[in-house]
């Protein structure tokens, strides 16, 4: 069991690196490209959307792109329900 702390720590440097690059591409992020990717995978779309939409709260970015995306993706309503 003393694998546990290299555990720990891996993860928390995983974590770190994609903040930081999260960080360091923050303006190349593009709403449009956004939806198209997401749109693609159909029915299970929101899904996706709700899996990305967490990630990028972890990772720091910015909130606003991905919930215009769900808006513009799925219609006032479903994106409002879809980013909460």
């Amino acid at each position: 069991m003393r694998s546990w702390p290299w555990l720990r720590i891996g993860l928390l440097a995983g974590l770190v690196i994609a903040i930081g690059v999260a960080v360091a591409f923050r303006e190349d992020i593009d709403p449009a490209a956004l939806e198209a990717w997401i749109a693609g995978f159909g029915i299970t779309a929101p899904l996706v959307f709700v899996a990305v939409y967490a990630l990028a709260s972890v990772l720091f970015l910015p909130g606003m792109v991905m919930t215009l995306a769900g808006g513009a993706l799925f219609g006032p309503v479903w994106g409002t329900f879809s980013a909460s």
